[in-house]
């Protein structure tokens, strides 16, 4: 996904006092994650760029292998935070104990 729409996903979730801490804690621990694997990846690509020009010494397959993971996990990462964002921006409809809505 797209880091600005991300971002943007992750910016309707506001929920202020609403939000529990714990749901708080979730989604930043979520965005840091994607944030770190986009990192990694992009220092991973630098460097495999580097090894492919000549400048350095190092392994390109192995350097190809990480940042093959590293994209098809971010994918899964983005997927998960962008719907813990649906899940905490959903309206809540408060339930009694018949389990119909008021």
């Amino acid at each position: 996904m797209n880091p600005h729409l991300l971002e943007e996903r992750v910016a309707t979730v506001n929920g202020g006092r609403a939000l529990a801490d714990p749901a708080r804690a979730r989604l930043r621990a979520h965005k840091a994650t994607a944030d770190a694997c986009r990192r990694r990846a992009a220092d991973r690509r630098a460097e495999l760029e580097r090894v492919l020009a000549g400048g350095t010494t190092g392994d390109a397959l192995d350097l190809m292998l990480e940042l093959d993971a590293l994209e098809r996990v971010q994918d899964r990462i983005d997927n998960r935070l962008s719907e813990l964002c649906d899940a905490l921006t959903e309206p809540r409809t408060p339930r009694y104990g018949d389990a119909q809505p008021v």
